[in-house]
């Protein structure tokens, strides 16, 4: 099977998957899938990055992170922030201290800031899809990221030649980049206007500012592989590389329109 046709079995299946945790799930099976996704995304971060003893990250990781799911309503989102960057803090200290260098601590940081992120998609994705309307605006957001990166990738492909960030992914062009603009606009909008009778003006506010942060993110770990030379994050999924090389537009794209829309609802 030729990379192309592994890439579309593979988008269907994830397709298919998304739909039925996003629709067909109730409240904990989601949060558990939510959670599971978000560790193995850790595993594949801690592999890629190749830190020592990233067990002990993991688990400093799970052990809080499963405590705060079943109890999201009395324990601050915090817990699960704070608790696991603490002690990473401290076992870097106490594994590294006799062998430390500029280039593990830079890794060290890298897995601080992308576990961050995956903590807080994490939480937003449980929170929200338990809020009246919650499914379905995040059914926009996502389905908004999915068309800005094949409306990038066909766009770029077509007529891309003016480089967009080429020392970080030299592969991206400002044309695929306005492409996926507008094409994630769309789709994001309208998804919101139809399904959720959205305000236009807020509508396309929030869908421009969800693909724009979406290719901050993707940009963002396009120069973490790029620091750790790898070309994917893993192995996972056949044609796409990894976990996180499919959702890191939505790590920080989620979080922020999901944020917004509530100050503005």
């Amino acid at each position: 099977m030729n990379e192309l046709n592994k890439r579309i079995l593979t988008a269907i299946v994830l397709a298919a998957g998304a739909i039925y945790w996003m629709f067909y799930t109730d409240k904990d099976l989601f949060n558990i899938i939510t959670l599971v996704v978000g560790i193995l995304a850790v595993i594949e971060l801690f592999a890629m990055i190749q830190l020592p003893s990233a067990i002990l990250y993991i688990v400093t990781l799970a052990i809080p992170s499963l405590f705060w799911l079943w109890s999201p309503e009395t324990i601050p989102v915090i817990f699960p922030l704070l608790v696991p960057s603490i002690f990473w803090m401290v076992i870097y200290v106490v594994v590294m201290r006799h062998n430390s260098s500029a280039e593990v601590f830079t890794r060290f940081v890298y897995a601080q800031w992308m576990t961050m992120l995956l903590m807080l998609f994490c939480y937003t994705l449980i929170t929200t899809h338990a809020l009246t309307h919650g499914v379905v605006f995040l059914s926009g957001a996502i389905l908004g990221v999915w068309a800005a990166d094949i409306g990038a990738y066909f766009v770029g492909k077509s007529f891309g030649k003016t480089k967009l960030c080429p020392s970080i992914s030299p592969g991206k062009s400002i044309e695929g980049f306005l492409g996926g603009l507008v094409l994630g606009t769309l789709v994001a909008a309208s998804f919101w206007l139809n399904m959720l009778g959205m305000d236009m003006t807020k509508a396309i506010i929030l869908a421009v500012v969800l693909v724009l942060v979406s290719v901050a993110g993707d940009l963002g770990e396009s120069a973490l592989k790029r620091a750790v030379g790898v070309k994917d994050s893993g192995k996972t999924l056949p044609g796409h590389g990894g976990i996180l090389d499919r959702i890191d537009a939505l790590l920080p794209s989620i979080p922020v329109v999901a944020m917004l829309w509530l100050s503005i609802a």
